[in-house]
């Protein structure tokens, strides 16, 4: 089965498709319209149309029923036609970041084969109250949005290792955030968190950059498999002797805590050759 692959090539125009193929590809180049022809390639497995000048994807996007993979990131779409929630197959990445997005089709939940979504760079400010059934979802990112909240059934993508939620509007996680025992990295900078999250026992980086914690709670010794934590320009003023419990740790950054009482038992972490800023 052939392939259409033209990247990086000053492309106007989509290019003839006169049979059949399994990928399609025109990255980077300058494609303003898609052809309806390209909605009759029902074998097509892979379909890169990003970085280009795109601005709608027509809602026969699911008569594409092969398809695995679709990146439609780096372009000016405004909506995903409900009909993406017809594409069973996608078992792998669905990018759709740097757009102009406002609102996620709820259809996209569907989509329970997906391991990787990434709807960052978007003016998203809700996602779809059923996003907990994206079952198979490994990583997920949506980081600058307008993101004020995650609906409880969020919590439910139990095979979640890497969340990036940076650079949104989010003050509080659901209580149920701690069912993601899997998750391994969570970037959180920038939001407005109060309050440390401690229940994801496998997390191994969290970054929590300018949000608005005042403590460290002493529940942070059991993150046993914490590597790296970054808490700059928060409000904390006082760390707990607990962190001496994180056997793992490799690097705590408190800088821009401008408060911040530094005790003397630090000097036991730096022995262990972790790295403090502060």
């Amino acid at each position: 089965m052939r392939k259409i692959l033209i990247h990086n090539n000053q492309l106007s125009d989509f290019p003839k498709m006169d049979e059949d193929y399994l990928e399609i590809s025109v990255f980077n180049n300058k494609i303003e319209t898609l052809p309806n022809e390209l909605w009759n390639q029902n074998k097509l497995e892979i379909l890169n149309i990003s970085a280009n000048k795109i601005k709608s994807i027509s809602d026969k996007l699911g008569s594409l029923q092969k398809l695995k993979m679709i990146d439609f990131g780096h372009n000016q779409i405004s909506e995903i036609p409900k009909s993406i929630g017809k594409l069973t197959n996608l078992n792998s990445f669905v990018y759709i970041h740097n757009n102009c997005i406002e609102n996620l089709p709820n259809e996209i939940t569907l989509l329970e084969n997906v391991q990787y979504l990434n709807i960052s760079e978007n003016l998203i400010g809700k996602l779809p109250e059923n996003i907990g059934n994206l079952k198979n979802l490994i990583e997920f990112k949506a980081e600058i949005n307008q993101l004020g909240e995650l609906p409880s059934s969020f919590c439910n993508l139990k095979k979640l290792t890497e969340l990036n939620l940076s650079n949104n509007k989010i003050k509080s996680l659901p209580i149920e955030f701690g069912n993601l025992k899997k998750l391994r990295v969570l970037n959180l900078d920038n939001n407005s968190i109060k309050q440390l999250p401690i229940n994801n026992s496998e997390l191994r980086e969290i970054y929590l950059r300018n949000n608005l914690i005042t403590e460290i709670p002493i529940t942070i010794s059991k993150l046993k498999n914490l590597r790296k934590i970054d808490l700059r320009g928060n409000q904390i003023t006082e760390l707990p002797e607990e962190l001496l419990k994180l056997k793992s740790i490799e690097r705590i950054d408190l800088r821009w805590n401008s408060n911040i009482k530094i005790p003397e038992w630090v000097v036991e972490l730096e022995k262990r050759n972790c790295i403090i800023y502060y």
